[in-house]
C-alpha cells in the first residue's frame, strides 16, 4: 500500500514537472496580443480603460506584439501603480499571451475648489488627487478659503490647523453615513476660517464651526430635522448653529 502511494507521488511530481517543462518551451516565442482591464469603482468613476490603455503605452511603450519573455510584468505593474486615480494595480500574464490589469480605483469623498480656482480630489484614505476630465456630478462640494493646492502623490497632512485635514474628516463621516450623505451638498470654508455646511434641501446654513464634537454635533442636527423641521418646515429658519453644543440657535428668514 505505501508502495502504491510512493508511485502515485512521484507520477504526479513528474506530471507537474513535465507540465512546466512543457509551458517554459511552448512559452518561449508566445506573444502578448491582449490587454484585459478589471476596474472597480467605488465611487464615481475618474477614468475609463481607454484612458488607464493610454497611459500603459504612453508609460510602458507597446506590449501587444511582444514576447512573453521580453515583458517585465513586475516593472510594467510599478509603472501602473504611478496612475494617480489608482489606490492599487495588480498585473499578471497568463498561457493565452494575455495581459490583466487588476485595478481598484480610489474611493473619492470630496472635490476641493480653493481660492486659486484650481480644483482637484480628495480620497477616503486621505489622498489627494488631480482633477479628472470625466464628469462627476454625484461628489461632495467644499470651497471657500481654501489656499492649498493640488501636489502630485500627495496626502492630507494629518495635523491640527489643516483646512484640508478638517475637510477629510467632514467628508468621510458624511460619505460614511447614509442619511447625510442624502442631506448634504457642500463643505463652505468661511472667513473666520469656520465650517459651513450646505444641505440638498432647505435654503438655511448650517454654521458647523470645527470638526471637534464631530458626531454630537450631527446627532443634534438629526434631531432636529427630523423633529424640529417636521413641525416649523424646512424654510423658516435661515441659519442653523450647532457651535453651542446642544443649543441650536437657528436665525429666522426675514
Amino acid at each position: 500500500m505505501k508502495t502504491r502511494r510512493a508511485i502515485i507521488i512521484i507520477v504526479l511530481i513528474l506530471t507537474i514537472v513535465g507540465v512546466l517543462i512543457a509551458h517554459a518551451v511552448l512559452s518561449k516565442d508566445r506573444k502578448f496580443h491582449k490587454i484585459t482591464y478589471k476596474i472597480e469603482y467605488p465611487s464615481e468613476p475618474l477614468f475609463e480603460e481607454s484612458d488607464l490603455d493610454k497611459f500603459i503605452k504612453d508609460s510602458c511603450g507597446v506590449l501587444l506584439g511582444k514576447l512573453v519573455k521580453e515583458v517585465d510584468l513586475g516593472k510594467v505593474e510599478k509603472k501602473i501603480s504611478t496612475y494617480p486615480y489608482l489606490q492599487s494595480v495588480e498585473v499578471i500574464g497568463n498561457v493565452r499571451g494575455e495581459i490583466i490589469v487588476k485595478a481598484i480605483q480610489h474611493k473619492v469623498v470630496v472635490r476641493v475648489f480653493n481660492a486659486k480656482e484650481e480644483s482637484f480630489y480628495i480620497s477616503e484614505k486621505g489622498h489627494i488627487l488631480p482633477l479628472s476630465i470625466r464628469s462627476c456630478d454625484r461628489i461632495l462640494i467644499a470651497n471657500g478659503e481654501i489656499y492649498q493646492s493640488y501636489k502630485k502623490a500627495a496626502v492630507v497632512e494629518k495635523k491640527k490647523n489643516n483646512i484640508l485635514h478638517d475637510i477629510w474628516e467632514l467628508a468621510c463621516y458624511i460619505e460614511n453615513d447614509a442619511f447625510w450623505k442624502a442631506q448634504i451638498a457642500q463643505i463652505y470654508i468661511n472667513l473666520q476660517k469656520e465650517i459651513e455646511l450646505v444641505p440638498t434641501v432647505g435654503e438655511h446654513v448650517i454654521l458647523f464651526g470645527g470638526i471637534d464634537n464631530m458626531s454630537e454635533k450631527f446627532d443634534n442636527l438629526k434631531q432636529l430635522y427630523i423633529k424640529g423641521f417636521k413641525i416649523t418646515g424646512w424654510n423658516k429658519f435661515s441659519v442653523v448653529n450647532l457651535k453651542f453644543g446642544n443649543q441650536i440657535p437657528c436665525e429666522k428668514r426675514e
